[in-house]
């Protein structure tokens, strides 16, 4: 997975003042089809689907979350289970959990990743992992 595409605006200042501990935040990645648009000021899922994209599916909770000696933001790999075979995924973001699932808080944009974008899924688990070896990550500051 190639480096982060972009961080939204609500989790770049959460993450600079020191209110959003990577280290301890529930996470999820969810899956998306339909025009592929970064709106940096979206806060939610919400927002997201407000604009007519479609969530195909997102992932269990992220086990592990670390970062390296030189500020890369790391986690277990990602599995989203079980995505119908369908509209191809376009692009994912990264999302600190909430209940209802609408009102999780995103953080990540993502739209370099392995598979290779776009990805038409065939049913099975999607397992996402960034290759950590090389130094890429979910995003630098």
């Amino acid at each position: 997975m190639d480096a982060l595409s972009n961080i939204y605006d609500w989790a770049r200042a959460q993450l600079l003042t020191a209110n959003l501990d990577w280290l301890d935040v529930n996470l999820v990645v969810s899956a998306w089809a339909g025009t592929k648009t970064f709106v940096p000021t979206d806060t939610t899922i919400a927002h997201v689907k407000a604009r007519g994209a479609v969530e195909r599916g997102y992932s269990l909770p992220i086990a592990l979350t670390s970062v390296s000696t030189d500020g890369t933001a790391k986690t277990d790999p990602v599995l989203i289970p079980a995505i119908a075979p369908g509209t191809p995924i376009l692009w994912f973001t990264m999302s600190e959990v909430a209940s209802p699932h609408d009102n999780s808080k995103l953080i990540l944009f993502i739209d370099h990743a392995i598979p290779e974008l776009p990805f038409v899924p065939n049913g099975l688990d999607i397992l996402l992992q960034p290759d950590w070896s090389t130094g890429r990550g979910w995003w630098r500051p």
